[in-house]
């Protein structure tokens, strides 16, 4: 239930982009700005997050005996 109430990261990426467009705007009152900057700066955090959760997810890779191992490249 708690994973349904998260947005999920393509929805903060476009919430992200919608925050820099205000801003940069410069029509935003300081007040609103800072809350909007709070805002995006949390949304990026989750999103950071969530690319490095699956980043260690992708690293990894199957071994023949069904154990979960790092992906390595032998050089």
């Amino acid at each position: 239930m708690e994973k349904d109430k998260k947005i999920n990261f393509e929805e903060n990426i476009k919430k992200l982009e919608e925050i820099v467009r205000e801003l940069e705007q410069g029509e935003v009152p300081l007040d609103d700005a800072l809350n909007k900057f709070n805002e995006a700066f949390k949304i990026s955090k989750e999103c950071d997050e969530k690319l490095k959760e699956v980043s260690e997810s992708v690293n990894k890779i199957l071994s023949k005996d069904g154990n979960l191992e790092e992906f390595k490249i032998p050089e």
